[in-house]
């Protein structure tokens, strides 16, 4: 809270004097807020701040011709915004802004706000329901579920050809094999003709062997 004094009459007419402390009224120079009248006491009333600064306390100090709030003579009273203190022909108003509160409710409520919106944020784990959660889904007594509707594979696009890729695949294994198959025989071919042409070079060297004889 501010709290602070408006003149509203001579000598202080429309002045503002901000309280911030303990104050003194009075006459002497000394005085924290100074009114020059001959009916002012030189320690004339005290302004008080009580409750760290929520509360405005006037207490009159044995002044000569006494202290009022709104018309009414004093010894002591909390003041309140728009209260009038008077010194016979000397008023002043109290006016007090709630600047500070204003401000930490304006922070509580943003925390409680962000709180709210904490709250609301669902964990990655507690996505997917368990299957007491879902009602519709029957478990066996070996403790698998029954009855899921299994999720559809993602349709395949228009553009590829499905029949098209698996006989180009068939057809290119069968290529592969005849392949192997042509190079197999070939190998064996080669063997047999050479298997023949040493069995010849053995039997005319076992002739001429016999012949020498």
């Amino acid at each position: 809270m501010h709290w602070k004094l408006v003149g509203i009459s001579e000598p202080l007419e429309g002045q503002s004097i901000a309280i911030e402390r303990d104050m003194v009224i009075g006459r002497h120079q000394q005085a924290d807020i100074v009114l020059q009248a001959g009916h002012i006491s030189r320690r004339h009333a005290a302004l008080l701040l009580k409750e760290n600064g929520r509360q405005l306390w006037i207490q009159d100090l044995q002044s000569s011709n006494g202290t009022f709030v709104n018309g009414q003579k004093i010894t002591e009273q909390q003041l309140k915004n728009l209260d009038e203190i008077n010194f016979e022909t000397i008023c002043l108003q109290v006016r007090v802004e709630h600047v500070a509160e204003s401000a930490e409710i304006a922070d509580v409520t943003e925390q409680l706000m962000d709180l709210s919106s904490f709250d609301k944020i669902v964990p990655a784990d507690e996505g997917m329901p368990t299957l007491e959660q879902r009602g519709d889904v029957e478990v066996s007594r070996e403790g698998m579920p029954t009855h899921m509707n299994v999720p559809k594979p993602a349709p395949i696009p228009e553009h590829i050809d499905v029949k098209s890729t698996v006989e180009n695949k068939v057809a290119a294994s069968v290529s592969e094999n005849r392949v192997a198959n042509t190079v197999q025989a070939q190998k064996n071919s080669k063997v047999g003709l050479i298997s023949i042409v040493v069995l010849i070079i053995l039997m005319v060297l076992a002739g001429l062997t016999f012949l020498a004889k």
